[in-house]
C-alpha cells in the first residue's frame, strides 16, 4: 500500500485489547460455557453480547497480526522476523505459562470446588493434568496464551508462503491475483476456504487451520491498496447484511440447541457462521479505515502497552472475580466492578512493574530500549530512534 504506516490497524488491534475487559468479565455471567469463576446469576444479556462478538473478535486479531507481519517483512529479513517472534512471543509464552497461568487454575478450582488446598501444593498436579485443557475447572491449560502459541507457530509456518508472495520475481503474477481476488465477488466466495478448515482438527476447541487463513489474508489484504478500496466500497452495504444474518444464524444456533430442526441444519450454521467471519472483518477494516486512519499521541504508549496487559489481564480478572462474587453485589454490579478494578489494576501492573526494568519489559515481550534511546534532544524536540 502507498501508507507508510496505517494508523487504523494500530487503533484496531489496540480496541480489540480493550474489548477483552468487558468481554471476558461477561464470561463469568454467561450461559453459553463455563469459565474460571462463574457466578450463580446469569445473564441473556451478557449472554449474547459474547454471542455477537466471540465469533470475529479472535479472527480479527489473527487478521491484524497478518497485517502487522507484512510491514515488519518489509523491513525485516527472515532472520529478524523469526528473532522478533522469539522475543516478542515464546519468551512471554513459556513464562506466562509459568507463572501467569496457574492462579487461573487455583481459583477455578477454589469457585468451582470450593477448597483447593495449599498454593504450592496445587501446582505439583496442574503441569501434570492435561485431562480438560480450558482449565474451566482447574487442570492444565495455556488459557487465553493459546493466542500468542497459535501467533507464533503460524507466523513460522506462513513465512515460506510470505516469501513466495513477496518474491519480485512473481510480482506480475501476485498483481493480477490481486486484483482478480480483491473483486467483491471473488473475494467473498474465498470465504469457502475458511469454511473447509473446520473440518480439521481443532486442539483444545481452537482451529490452528481457520486461523492460518485469516492470518495470510490479513497478510495479502495489508500488501495491495485494491483489497482497502474495496472494503471502504462494501462496508455500508455489509453493515446491513450483517443486521440480517447475525441474527438470523443466532436464532437458528438458538433454535438447534435442543436438536436438530431439519437435516443438514448444523452444516447451514456453520456456513453462515463462517461467511458472518469474512464479511464482519471486511466491514470492521472498511469502517476503521474511515474513521480510525489518524495519528494520536497515544498510539505508540497503547501498542507499547497492550501486549503486556493482555498476557496478565485474564489472571487478574479471575483472581478479581472470585472476590467479588463472594460480596454478593448483584449481577450488574458485580460485572462493572470486575471490568473495571481489572482493567484498572492490569494497567497499573504494566505501568509501575512491567515497563519499569529490562528484565520485566523483556520477559513480558516489550522492547528493551537501550538508555541512549530515552533522552530527549532539546534542540530538535525529537526522540533518537
Amino acid at each position: 500500500m502507498s501508507e507508510n504506516r496505517r494508523y487504523d490497524i494500530d487503533w484496531l488491534r489496540n480496541l480489540g485489547i480493550l474489548l477483552l475487559f468487558p468481554f471476558h468479565s461477561a464470561r463469568v455471567f454467561d450461559y453459553w460455557d463455563p469459565f474460571y469463576v462463574k457466578s450463580g446469576e446469569l445473564s441473556w444479556g451478557l449472554s449474547w453480547f459474547i454471542a455477537v462478538t466471540s465469533y470475529w473478535f479472535m479472527p480479527l486479531l489473527f487478521w491484524l497480526a497478518g497485517s502487522a507481519s507484512w510491514y515488519a517483512l518489509k523491513r525485516r529479513s527472515n532472520q529478524e522476523y523469526i528473532k522478533d517472534r522469539i522475543n516478542r512471543l515464546l519468551t512471554p509464552l513459556i513464562f506466562g505459562v509459568l507463572f501467569i497461568i496457574p492462579p487461573q487454575g487455583y481459583f477455578a478450582k477454589l469457585n468451582h470446588t470450593g477448597a483447593a488446598g495449599n498454593y504450592f501444593t496445587f501446582l505439583r498436579t496442574f503441569f501434570t493434568d492435561f485431562s480438560d485443557l480450558s482449565g474451566y475447572f482447574g487442570t492444565f491449560t495455556p488459557a487465553h496464551l493459546w493466542f500468542i502459541l497459535y501467533l507464533f507457530v503460524l507466523s513460522v509456518v506462513a513465512l515460506p508462503f510470505f516469501n513466495f508472495y513477496k518474491n519480485p520475481l512473481r510480482k506480475s503474477k501476485i498483481e493480477k491475483f490481486n486484483q482478480v481476488c480483491s473483486r467483491p465477488s471473488v473475494f467473498f466466495l474465498l470465504f469457502i476456504g475458511l469454511f473447509v478448515t473446520q473440518a480439521l482438527p481443532a486442539p483444545g476447541g481452537q482451529n490452528p487451520f481457520f486461523f492460518l487463513v485469516i492470518f495470510i489474508m490479513g497478510f495479502i489484504t495489508c500488501s495491495h491498496q485494491s483489497y482497502q478500496n474495496m472494503f471502504n466500497r462494501i462496508r455500508g452495504k455489509g453493515l446491513a447484511a450483517l443486521v440480517v444474518l447475525v441474527p438470523a444464524w443466532v436464532v437458528l444456533l438458538q433454535m438447534n440447541q435442543d436438536g436438530p430442526i431439519f437435516q443438514g441444519v448444523d452444516i447451514l450454521i456453520s456456513i453462515l457462521r463462517t461467511f458472518n467471519v469474512w464479511l464482519t472483518l471486511a466491514v470492521i477494516l472498511g469502517f476503521g479505515h474511515k474513521f480510525l486512519n489518524f495519528p494520536h499521541k497515544a498510539i505508540p504508549y497503547m501498542n507499547e502497552a497492550a501486549f503486556p496487559i493482555y498476557i496478565i489481564h485474564q489472571s487478574v480478572l479471575v483472581v478479581i472475580g472470585y472476590y467479588v462474587l463472594k460480596i454478593n453485589l448483584g449481577m450488574i454490579l458485580s460485572f462493572f466492578l470486575i471490568m473495571v478494578l481489572t482493567l484498572l489494576i492490569s494497567w497499573l501492573i504494566y505501568e509501575f512493574i512491567i515497563k519499569r526494568t529490562a528484565v520485566t519489559r523483556w520477559i513480558f515481550g516489550v522492547k528493551v530500549k537501550p538508555k541512549q534511546d530515552k533522552q530527549i534532544y532539546s534542540d530538535s524536540g525529537l526522540r533518537k530512534s
